[in-house]
């Protein structure tokens, strides 16, 4: 199941750029439903040199994205 969702789901940042993405949950009965999978990986890549502000799901094939994964606690 998926209950959790993020927005803007991926986009390109200019060097040094913040950003805040939103964090969405659906609703769901606590205690009747397995929570022990929800989580959210952020995977992050340095764009390569001259790339338009496009994102590219090509970027992320290569073994040079970094991720964090976020537990959600209820």
């Amino acid at each position: 199941m998926n209950r959790l969702a993020v927005d803007p789901p991926c986009g390109v940042l200019d060097p040094k750029e913040g950003t805040f993405m939103a964090v969405f949950c659906d609703t769901f009965i606590y205690g009747q439903e397995d929570i022990n999978n929800d989580r959210i990986t952020i995977g992050w890549s340095n764009t390569p040199n001259g790339a338009a502000k496009t994102f590219r799901r090509e970027w992320f094939v290569e073994k040079t994205c970094q991720s964090s994964t976020i537990y959600k606690l209820y």
